[in-house]
C-alpha cells in the first residue's frame, strides 16, 4: 500500500511538472504575439536657437500598429520632473513633419505561387507590384529624403533562373519620386514568377547589408548633428520557407534579428489566412505546415487525408515572428487593395512620428536636463515614455533671462553713477561759473 501511494505521488508530481511546462510554453507562445501600447522619444532631442528643444515621438497601439490621428491635447510634457506647457502651434502630426532620411528594401516574393489569382481575381504578382507603385507615390509625397530598393527573391531550379539577393541587387536604390523606380517595376511586371521560396536568407542578406558600419549612408557618426537614417525591410510573401532545415534556418535568422540593430523588418503575407485555409479544406483546425501536401501531390491529397496545395499555404506564424523580433508590423492581406492599405500602414510605422518643440525653462550653457512625454491613446491608459536626457550646448544662454536683466540693470546704474552723473555735475558747474563771470 505504501509502495502504491509512493508510486501515485511520483506520478502526480511528474504530471504536475509536465503540466507546468505546458502552461509555461503556452504562456510564452501567446505572450510573444501579444503587444501592449508603447510610446518612445525617437533619437536625441534637437537643440535649436538659444533655448528651443525639438523632440519626435512614436506611439503604437495595443496591436503594435502606429497610433495615428492623435491631437496635441493627447501629449503632455514633463521636463526635469515638472509639467511644461507647449504652444499648440509647436506640435506637428506625422503628416506635417519632415521625416529624416530613410532607406527601404522591399523584398518581393517571385515564387511560382505568385502567378495564382487572389480573392479579387488579380494575379498576386500583379497585385503586389500595383500596391508597391501606390506605396512609392505616397512615400514620395511624404518622404522626399527616402530611398527605395525593390528586390525580387526566389531560388533557382532546373526550370527557373530565380532571383538572387546579394549586395548588387540590394544597392539599386532610387528616390521614391524617381521615374526609374517606376520603370523597374514595369520590368518586374514582365518577368515570370517561377522560383521556390527561401524565406529567410533574403532577410539575412538585406539585414547585413543595411547594418554595414563602413557604409556612411546607413550609419551616422554619434558626434554628427545629422539625424540617424531610418532603415527598414519590407518582406512581402505568399508562401513559406521550403528549406529542408526550416527550424535551423529560422533560428539563424532569429539570432541575427535579436541583435536589436536599427533595422526594422515589416512582414506582409499575401493569401488566405491559416484559419481561412482550414475552413476551405475542412481541416477542423487552422492550417499548419503539417497540412501542406507534398510537392508531387498535385491533387492536394495525401495518405487519405485532405492536404492543402503547397502554393496556397502562407506561413503567417513565421512572418509574424520575424516582424516581432525587430518591433516591426505584421499584416496579412488577401487581395491587392488590402495589400496597398497594409503598405501604407508600414509607411506610417516608418515615418509616423509626432513632433513637439518647446522652450527649455533653464537653458544655462552646459546644463543637463531630461524630458518625457505622456501620450493618451484611445481605449487605453496613458503611456509614459522613458526619460530622454539632453545637455544644453554652446548655443544655450550662459545665464537665465532674469539674471541677465539684473546684470543689465546694475551695468546701467554703474554707467549712470560713474559716467553720466559726474559729467552732468561738471557741465552744470561750468554753466554756473559762466553766469557768475558774466
Amino acid at each position: 500500500m505504501v509502495k502504491s501511494s509512493s508510486g501515485l505521488s511520483t506520478t502526480i508530481a511528474s504530471s504536475i511538472r509536465k503540466l507546468s511546462w505546458v502552461l509555461l510554453a503556452t504562456y510564452l507562445g501567446s505572450a510573444s504575439l501579444v503587444r501592449s501600447q508603447t510610446a518612445e522619444i525617437v533619437g536625441t532631442p534637437t537643440i535649436t536657437d538659444e533655448d528651443q528643444i525639438t523632440i519626435r515621438i512614436k506611439a503604437n497601439d495595443k496591436k503594435g500598429k502606429p497610433a495615428m490621428g492623435l491631437t496635441e491635447q493627447d501629449f503632455k510634457l514633463t521636463v526635469d520632473g515638472k509639467p511644461l506647457e507647449f504652444d499648440y502651434q509647436d506640435w506637428l502630426s506625422p503628416e506635417e513633419t519632415v521625416p529624416p532620411p530613410a532607406w527601404i528594401v522591399v523584398l518581393l516574393d517571385f515564387s511560382g505561387s505568385m502567378k495564382a489569382l487572389d480573392s479579387k481575381g488579380t494575379t498576386k504578382l500583379e497585385g503586389a507590384i500595383g500596391a508597391i507603385r501606390e506605396f512609392t507615390k505616397t512615400l514620395a509625397s511624404r518622404g522626399p529624403n527616402t530611398q527605395v530598393a525593390i528586390v525580387p527573391f526566389g531560388e533557382s531550379s532546373a526550370k527557373c533562373a530565380g532571383f538572387k539577393v546579394d549586395d548588387e541587387a540590394l544597392d539599386r536604390f532610387f528616390p521614391a519620386s524617381d521615374f526609374k523606380l517606376q520603370n523597374y517595376l514595369d520590368f518586374l511586371a514582365e518577368q515570370t514568377a517561377c522560383a521556390s521560396t527561401n524565406l529567410y536568407e533574403p532577410v539575412k542578406v538585406a539585414h547585413r547589408f543595411l547594418t554595414n558600419r563602413d557604409d556612411p549612408r546607413f550609419t551616422i557618426p554619434k558626434d554628427s548633428d545629422l539625424p540617424q537614417s531610418r532603415l527598414s525591410i519590407i518582406l512581402l510573401s505568399d508562401g513559406y520557407h521550403t528549406g529542408l532545415n526550416e527550424k535551423k534556418d529560422f533560428e539563424e535568422l532569429s539570432s541575427l534579428l535579436r541583435r536589436k540593430d536599427q533595422v526594422i523588418v515589416h512582414t506582409l503575407g499575401y493569401g488566405l489566412t491559416p484559419k481561412q485555409l482550414g475552413q476551405k479544406y475542412k481541416l477542423g483546425h487552422d492550417a499548419t505546415r503539417n497540412d501542406v501536401a507534398d510537392i508531387n501531390d498535385v491533387k492536394g491529397k495525401g495518405k487519405g487525408k485532405t492536404k492543402i496545395p503547397a502554393e496556397e499555404f502562407v506561413d503567417e506564424k513565421r512572418l509574424a515572428e520575424i516582424a516581432e523580433l525587430t518591433g516591426g508590423v505584421h499584416e496579412f492581406s488577401g487581395d491587392s487593395v488590402a495589400i496597398s492599405d497594409s503598405l501604407k500602414l508600414f509607411l506610417n510605422a516608418l515615418l509616423g512620428e509626432y513632433q513637439i518643440t518647446y522652450t527649455e525653462p533653464n537653458p544655462e550653457r552646459g546644463s543637463k536636463h531630461d524630458v518625457s512625454v505622456t501620450v493618451n491613446m484611445p481605449e487605453t491608459q496613458p503611456v509614459v515614455t522613458a526619460k530622454q536626457p539632453y545637455t544644453m550646448t554652446v548655443f544655450g544662454r550662459s545665464v537665465p533671462l532674469p539674471v541677465r536683466l539684473k546684470i543689465l540693470a546694475v551695468v546701467l546704474v554703474a554707467i549712470g553713477a560713474g559716467g553720466v552723473l559726474p559729467f552732468y555735475l561738471w557741465a552744470k558747474s561750468l554753466k554756473q561759473r559762466e553766469l557768475q563771470d558774466g
